[in-house]
């Protein structure tokens, strides 16, 4: 079995390279001979017997099988424990292609079964609509005074994918030194702890407009 893992905030950006890797096998996220599961789905027990259950029946056509999960950390814990017989038994045409947005949201048991590809660590000229759009609004950002700035926060929708997004566009700023004036490793690691305290319920809201006050200005001279 060929298991990978998809690292990346933006859900766009792992889809796309999700559907490259389905490509590459001959297949797509409609193929008959891929199971997929979506976003929105919750991923429990119920869900691993159905990975169960299409993986114990032959391929609709050619040889190759896929099962993806795009949003992996939505797996519960009985579920992630019930994934890792299949991805012992699953055979050599079998491809299980997990997204997540980083490596600590999954038991170590099934990372270490899995080929790990990090889009954060790489800049990535397709970053999807959402993910643009959003980098597009980080830099304005930067120009912003602090009024706009908590303003742009408070109509926010998807305050928590934009949190997530800052965090990959920073790193990669700092990784090709490209960034603006006043921007070090420092506001990186307030980003990372920021996104730490969005997994532990903090309001978000409050956890952006936090960032606001330390995010750099581009005119500061």
């Amino acid at each position: 079995m060929i298991s990978s893992l998809v690292i990346h905030p933006d859900i766009t950006v792992r889809q796309s390279e999700i559907e490259q890797i389905l490509k590459g096998l001959d297949l797509s996220q409609n193929h008959p001979n891929t199971l997929w599961f979506s976003q929105e789905e919750k991923l429990g027990i119920g869900e691993s017997r159905k990975i169960q259950e299409f993986l114990s029946l032959k391929p609709y056509q050619g040889k190759n099988q896929a099962v993806v999960l795009l949003v992996a950390e939505n797996l519960s814990l009985d579920a992630q424990n019930a994934l890792l017989k299949t991805l012992e038994e699953a055979g050599d045409c079998v491809s299980l292609i997990l997204g997540a947005r980083s490596e600590d949201q999954l038991l170590p048991t099934i990372i270490s079964r899995c080929k790990i590809i990090n889009l954060q660590n790489t800049p990535t000229p397709e970053v999807g609509l959402v993910g643009q759009k959003y980098q597009e609004e980080i830099e304005k950002l930067l120009e912003a005074n602090m009024e706009e700035r908590f303003k742009f926060i408070e109509k926010l929708e998807d305050k928590e994918n934009f949190l997530f997004t800052m965090t990959a566009y920073f790193r990669n700023q700092l990784i090709n030194h490209i960034q603006p004036r006043g921007l070090d490793n420092n506001f990186l690691k307030d980003l990372l702890e920021a996104e730490k305290w969005a997994k532990q319920n903090v309001n978000i809201r409050a956890v952006l407009e936090y960032l606001m006050l330390l995010l750099p200005h581009n005119n500061e001279s």
